[in-house]
């Protein structure tokens, strides 16, 4: 429609190459945080497992890009390189359908501060009088992390979950946890991230948004909308 329009689009020449090859590195980092969320849910070994797969593909695509028509012995490379990559999925498979103990302390272990989530323990705080906060997070949330690592740590959420004594609870939800969902779905969300915070014996929570603040999760454990 605007011909001239043309003129502002970059031109070919080497920097194609470049760019090809940098946007290479996004895709690394990728693998980096999927194995990083797949090694909490099945532990070091299907993590490293997996590794090995890539390894196998790796090799896989180098020796299937040296067959031609004139390298015959090529085509034993690339049998060898396709039975690595079906061995290596072979031996991986078990380790990523397995649950280890490892994985289960990684993804349940409680901190100092957070302890596991379960219905019967929050009832059991609401009892007592204690206000009660719950994370419903999972590894491969990107937004839970971020709220995790920020919100959540921040200096003036944890002074005031000490001076209210306020109960935190975690619920991890990585591995789709039938309970967690099931208390999602009470709350009136369908995934995480989802924060709650349960106060007297059989009110109904205060559901924050999914992106938080330090000063939401202060007034709300502090009972200020």
């Amino acid at each position: 429609l605007m011909p001239s329009l043309s003129r502002w689009l970059p031109r070919p020449g080497a920097w194609m190459v470049r760019f090809k090859v940098a946007m290479a590195f996004p895709m690394f980092a990728t693998v980096v945080w999927l194995l990083w969320v797949l090694g909490q849910q099945v532990g070091i070994d299907g993590a490293a497992g997996w590794l090995a797969v890539l390894v196998a593909l790796a090799f896989a695509a180098w020796a299937l890009a040296l067959r031609d028509a004139r390298q015959r012995r090529a085509w034993g490379l690339s049998v060898l390189s396709v039975a690595l990559v079906v061995g290596a999925l072979t031996f991986v498979a078990p380790l990523l359908n397995a649950r280890t103990t490892d994985a289960v302390a990684a993804v349940v272990s409680p901190s100092e501060r957070w302890q596991p989530w379960s219905a019967a323990l929050v009832a059991e705080h609401q009892a007592a009088g204690r206000t009660v906060f719950v994370d419903f997070t999972a590894a491969w949330c990107v937004t839970c992390q971020v709220n995790k690592s920020t919100t959540l740590n921040h200096a003036d959420v944890l002074a005031a979950f000490a001076k209210h004594g306020v109960v935190t609870l975690r619920a991890d939800w990585t591995r789709r946890d039938a309970a967690i969902a099931a208390e999602i779905s009470r709350l009136g969300r369908s995934g995480v991230p989802v924060y709650a915070v349960y106060r007297a014996p059989n009110a109904p929570a205060h559901v924050l948004p999914e992106v938080i603040t330090a000063s939401m999760v202060i007034d709300a454990v502090t009972n200020k909308r």
